[in-house]
């Protein structure tokens, strides 16, 4: 089997051909996308689709959907601005879609003199809950400082 060049693939077929234009001005839509919302929104929210003058947006949830929708204006505005003509905009909100998942924080240790205070408050209090939760959380943090010393 010969090796080809992906374009020249593309370029052979008149489906695929459509295929990759529809993929490049969907990555074009979305850099102008991108450049129009904040940016947190740009990181809940992408550009799904376009057909008959009418774009389509994909939201993490509700809440990113309904600020969309209130600079849909705007956004339509940019977009004829950069010579993209739609006549309305939609969006969807999309189940399981948003930003990747935040990188997990670790546990900051408490500094020695918070730890000293809930301590001493803990002794000074009669028993109680909340005796028994300082005490619980003096001992976690102290074990989880121990625990990052050795590693």
């Amino acid at each position: 089997m010969s090796v080809r060049k992906v374009a020249d693939i593309l370029d052979d077929s008149p489906d695929l051909t459509s295929l990759a234009f529809t993929a490049k001005r969907i990555a074009e839509l979305q850099q102008v996308y991108l450049q129009t919302v904040p940016a947190e929104l740009g990181q809940a929210s992408r550009i799904g689709w376009f057909r008959a003058g009418v774009l389509f947006v994909a939201a993490a949830n509700g809440a990113v959907g309904a600020k969309l929708r209130q600079l849909a204006p705007r956004i339509l505005e940019r977009f004829s601005r950069e010579g993209f003509k739609f006549n309305a905009m939609r969006v969807e909100v999309q189940v399981g879609y948003g930003a990747a998942p935040r990188a997990k924080l670790g546990r900051r240790p408490l500094s020695a003199q918070a730890l000293a205070s809930i301590c001493r408050a803990a002794n000074d209090l009669s028993d109680s809950p909340l005796k028994a939760a300082l005490a619980r959380l003096a001992r976690s943090d102290r074990w989880h400082q121990r625990a990052r010393s050795k590693t």
